[in-house]
């Protein structure tokens, strides 16, 4: 098929809207007799809360622990359960203190001034306990536990890759190896609007939550457990949300007290976070030491490679647990070849803020080990990094291709983009005289993304389908309403699957709206947008789903035209007879299917279809990053003069957007 849209560089549908500062984010939420709420947290990383005065002159009601548990019979779902997990799930209100933020009541005020006011002036009755803070305090044999009753620090071990014994015979026999212990830092994602709940009773005792999330489905199967509510008791939408990053993910203890507080006053509830609250109380991410073993010969060819590595936890599992880890194992050995890929990790619970999904979800950890190992036996051997990349990398002629953890590669071409970023560099400008030492680093990988299928996630530990549902339906007027379980923060999802559908059906992008963010309108979604795959699952399921609408619009437009269905094609708003003029317009097309009469025999009336799209396997995109940069011996100052990308996307939807993704 022709794309007349797919491929364009349209550009963003809701740019205008958003640039003029008339889009609606949860701050901008103002409802009648709204109150305002302010969290009260753990001042201490590790403690026992013994006593609660709620002070005050009461202007102000507070949702003291004893009140807040009272009204939160649940727990928050652990949804990816690793080999020898612990812990399944978490508490909401817990006075076994063990993070400093830790959300311990809810202070509700006519503003959020007279909140945060009242907030100050509660007092905390603490008996401060000896804190944990770092991976090898953690592992210490005397060692405070954070969870007594688990009788270490250790929420999860498992393993991934090659035995041990087959590992070990490949080390053997290499000619070289090398170790090193490589620390990757806590980080924090900022998102640029934080989060934020509007938590709304309504009759028949029904909740409405507005809520800064990635995932609105999510977010209302944990709300649902935690309260004991059915989920068709609960909606939860989306507004414009300013940016995720994965810190979106799931629902917050403090969001879940905020709901049980407006369901028991029967009034609105605001509460969104400073940025003091963020970086305290929002997801943090990374925080692993990877103790690293490496074999090769003494010709370049890498043979092995082993992993024992630690991932910090935090206080307590995020709703992906330690699945980070596990896709840092998944995807560590990139586009070479090995002979042994060996993984051991045990995931720790620290007195910090709990770990997460963040940019790359392990990814990311993964290429900065296996390049490191790379470069660092280049330099053993005395050879040119580039040079021993391309000795190992694995060739087009060698897809498809199973990498040692079992993911199979489908296409590519890695020499390729390494070969291309290297020129790219090379020609890059010419560097100064000035004193200053200059070097190139280079790194290669292969991304994997559109995660699924459904019995893959089973397989792995994860309790969530892989699948993505699109709901198409061509209104009588000939307008189009695609509803997404995707959620959008800044992906361009608004443009780019009308483009899609657009191409299907044979109509313009005016027509298109993109309904999403909504459990109430949206079909189901096991994640939101994550992980990569809203374009290649979710948009999947819109391709399948227009199709469908666009066969029904053949079967009907033949009958108004005397033609065959399979004469009929579809472009610029009108079904035609094949090199004909002869044609009748798509929303004629549409208000004779809605009429309901004078259809073809045995067509049910309307234009609407769903699919549910579950994924054969994950999607792989691959790319050479190179970096030059100049070092200042005196100073130490680094400043990066040239950086390359060669990125291989596939088909490009929008290519404008792509690379504004590569840019970022």
């Amino acid at each position: 098929m022709k794309h007349r849209f797919v491929g364009q560089r349209v550009r963003r549908l809701n740019d205008e809207y958003l640039l003029r500062g008339t889009g609606r984010y949860i701050d901008d939420i103002v409802l009648p007799d709204m109150v305002h709420a302010s969290i009260v947290r753990s001042p201490v990383a590790h403690g026992r809360l013994i006593g609660f005065d709620s002070a005050g002159d009461g202007r102000a009601t507070v949702y003291d622990p004893d009140r807040l548990a009272s009204l939160i019979p649940g727990e928050l779902p652990v949804l990816w359960i690793l080999g020898g997990q612990q812990q399944r799930s978490t508490p909401v209100v817990d006075n076994a203190l063990r993070y400093v933020g830790q959300p311990l009541a809810v202070v509700i005020a006519e503003s959020r001034y007279l909140a945060e006011d009242h907030a100050e002036q509660v007092g905390l009755d603490i008996e401060e306990l000896e804190p944990v803070l770092a991976i090898d305090q953690a592992l210490a044999s005397d060692a405070p536990l954070l969870y007594p009753d688990i009788g270490s620090n250790v929420l999860a071990s498992f393993d991934a890759g090659d035995s041990e014994d087959h590992a070990a015979a490949v080390f053997a026999a290499a000619d070289r190896s090398l170790t090193m212990r490589l620390r990757i830092g806590r980080i924090h994602g900022v998102a640029l609007e934080g989060r934020g709940i509007v938590a709304v009773p309504e009759p028949r005792g029904k909740l409405t939550v507005y809520t800064s999330t990635q995932t609105p489905h999510s977010v209302r199967d944990s709300l649902c457990e935690s309260l004991e509510m059915a989920q068709s008791q609960v909606r939860v939408v989306a507004p414009d949300v300013g940016g995720g990053f994965g810190l979106k993910d799931h629902v917050y203890e403090d969001e879940v007290m905020v709901a049980a507080a407006a369901l028991d006053l029967g009034r609105p509830v605001k509460w969104v976070e400073d940025r003091s609250e963020s970086l305290l109380a929002t997801t943090h991410a990374r925080d692993e030491i990877h103790d690293v073993e490496v074999a090769f010969d003494d010709d370049g060819t890498l043979r092995g490679l082993r992993l024992h590595s630690f991932r910090n936890a935090g206080a307590r599992f995020a709703v992906f647990g330690g699945g980070p880890l596990f896709t840092v194992f998944g995807v560590v050995p990139g586009p070479y070849r090995w002979e042994a890929v060996r993984c051991v990790g045990r995931v720790v619970a620290t007195n910090t803020m709990s770990t997460g999904a963040y940019r790359g979800f392990g990814q990311t950890q993964a290429a900065f080990i296996r390049e490191r190992v790379v470069d660092l036996v280049a330099v053993e051997l005395g050879r040119e990094p580039v040079e021993l990349r391309l000795q190992n990398m694995i060739g087009p002629g060698e897809l498809p291709y199973q990498i040692r953890t079992m993911i199979e590669y489908d296409n590519g071409d890695y020499p390729e983009a390494l070969r291309r970023a290297q020129q790219l560099i090379e020609d890059g400008p010419a560097a100064a005289e000035d004193g200053r030492c200059r070097g190139v680093g280079y790194c290669s990988y292969v991304q994997m993304a559109g995660i699924g299928p459904s019995t893959m996630n089973e397989f792995i530990g994860l309790s969530i389908g892989g699948f993505e549902t699109a709901t198409i339906r061509l209104e009588p007027d000939g307008s189009v309403r695609v509803a997404t379980g995707v959620s959008p923060h800044g992906q361009g999802l608004e443009t780019t699957i009308p483009q899609l559908v657009a191409d299907e059906l044979g109509v313009e992008l005016a027509t298109i709206e993109l309904v999403h963010g909504d459990t109430d309108t949206t079909p189901y979604s096991p994640y939101g947008t994550a992980a990569s795959r809203s374009i290649a699952v979710g948009g999947g399921a819109a391709v399948v789903a227009a199709q469908r609408v666009a066969e029904k619009i053949k079967t009907i437009a033949a009958e108004m035209l005397e033609a065959s269905p399979a004469d009929i094609e579809l472009g610029e708003g009108q079904a035609r007879v094949a090199g004909t003029e002869v044609g009748v317009s798509i929303p004629e097309v549409a208000q004779r299917a809605w009429q309901g009469f004078r259809l073809p025999e045995g067509t049910e009336p309307g234009l609407v279809a769903s699919h549910s799209y579950d994924p054969a396997s994950a999607t792989f995109s691959y790319a050479t990053h190179a970096c030059r940069v100049a070092v200042d011996p005196g100073t130490g100052q680094v400043e990066v003069e040239d950086y390359v990308v060669v990125s291989d996307c596939g088909t490009m939807v929008n290519p404008t957007i792509v690379e504004g993704q590569i840019q970022g």
